[in-house]
């Protein structure tokens, strides 16, 4: 299946560096890949799906790199060095992706595949820095590192420049703005998550108490009925 996997993701991304992704057809790369198009939904169910693949082909490259080639320094210079070493990696892609990226996702389901994709992505970079968060905070990171990327690919698809300055500069620029927007929701996080502590400590005590059941627990203890009253004597007065 993975020798499958590779090569349709291969056969794609020949032929979207040639012509407009619209125009990239599901037959088309069924030729290409050399299987009929029987064998291709077996594997994939759109070009959507084939994305997806090739970003988690690209994310085993990039932590597969960073084993043998770890980064170092602040948070700020770890997420930038492994952005980049992705964008690396991708390189030999670089026509394909322009095609690409130049083109909107076909329908809702796609874009969403794709951006939950690209969410899965920015986690597997956040946990390679040493940076990754839960709950809410990490939520926000996870975002806000997606929109980095993309943003940053957009210029990195155009950005012809061997040393890939203006690529290197929007991605710089982009991680402070971010960690700036991340810092400045702190405050506001912390006391949404405080009043919202409080809103249940309050609504708990308003439920009382929970209590083990026991023999009074159908009701609290009452007095026993008084006894039934004699029946009126039948003798009259006389």
């Amino acid at each position: 299946m993975q020798e499958r996997e590779e090569a349709i993701v291969s056969a794609t991304f020949r032929l979207a560096a040639t012509r407009p992704w619209s125009e990239v057809k599901l037959a088309d790369i069924a030729a290409e890949a050399d299987m009929s198009l029987a064998d291709l939904a077996g594997v994939i169910g759109g070009k959507a799906d084939i994305l997806q693949l090739y970003g988690r082909q690209l994310d085993a490259k990039m932590l597969a790199s960073l084993e043998t080639d770890p980064v170092s320094g602040s948070a700020h210079d770890r997420v930038f060095d492994i952005l980049m070493r992705r964008l690396e990696l991708m390189d030999a892609d670089k026509a394909a992706i322009r095609s690409i990226v130049e083109t909107p996702a076909a329908s809702l389901p796609d874009y969403a595949r794709l951006a939950g994709s690209m969410m899965q992505s920015q986690d597997w970079v956040l946990s390679a820095a040493g940076i990754e968060d839960s709950g809410l905070r990490g939520a926000m990171k996870t975002t806000g590192l997606a929109l980095v990327y993309v943003r940053t690919l957009r210029v990195w698809a155009n950005d012809d420049d061997a040393g890939l300055a203006r690529t290197m500069a929007q991605l710089d620029r982009s991680l402070r703005d971010g960690a700036e927007w991340i810092k400045r929701l702190e405050t506001p996080m912390t006391l949404a998550t405080a009043l919202s502590s409080l809103a249940r400590g309050f609504m708990k005590a308003r439920r009382g108490p929970a209590s083990s059941p026991g023999p009074d627990a159908a009701g609290p203890a009452t007095s026993p009925p008084p006894p039934p009253e004699a029946p009126a004597s039948e003798t009259t007065t006389q």
